[in-house]
């Protein structure tokens, strides 16, 4: 299986595709729909679609720094039925290749999620900095690159 990373052409698609993978365990969207485009616009984000063999299986929202390099990895999905196959973690790869500059990257989880913790801690690297607290726990994660 190829795994690639691509602009995002389509924010509808990219935006229903992030709902789903986000929605809660009670139907309910994880993020209101119409703010979106507005979080992505304020933070210049750059989106990016997972591409597994040239077919839509997920995305990025990464916040660049070129000034610092202090680098946010700020939503990170692979679309349910994709999940469990590397997919996440060759796209992970696929963004350290891309940002070789980056000196270091943020991220965020639940703390009480599991798999997530096990993705970034275990299979990335990152390790957890810090504890906040935003309608949910949530664990701060860095991964130093360079110095």
């Amino acid at each position: 299986m190829t795994v690639e990373l691509v602009p995002t052409i389509d924010i509808k698609i990219f935006i229903d595709d992030l709902q789903a993978a986000f929605r809660r365990a009670d139907g309910k969207n994880k993020f209101r729909t119409e703010d979106l485009p507005a979080f992505f616009a304020k933070t210049n984000a750059t989106l990016l679609n997972i591409l597994a063999d040239k077919k839509i299986v997920g995305g990025a929202v990464l916040i660049i720094n070129d000034e610092t390099q202090h680098n946010k990895l700020s939503l990170f999905f692979v679309n349910v039925g994709s999940q469990g196959k590397g997919i996440g973690f060759a796209a992970w790869q696929e963004i350290e290749r891309l940002y070789p500059q980056t000196k270091v990257w943020y991220a965020s989880t639940t703390w009480d999620d599991r798999r997530n913790l096990h993705f970034y801690l275990n299979k990335c690297g990152f390790v957890a900095f810090y504890i906040y607290e935003r309608r949910e726990v949530y664990l701060g994660l860095e991964k130093v690159m360079k110095s």
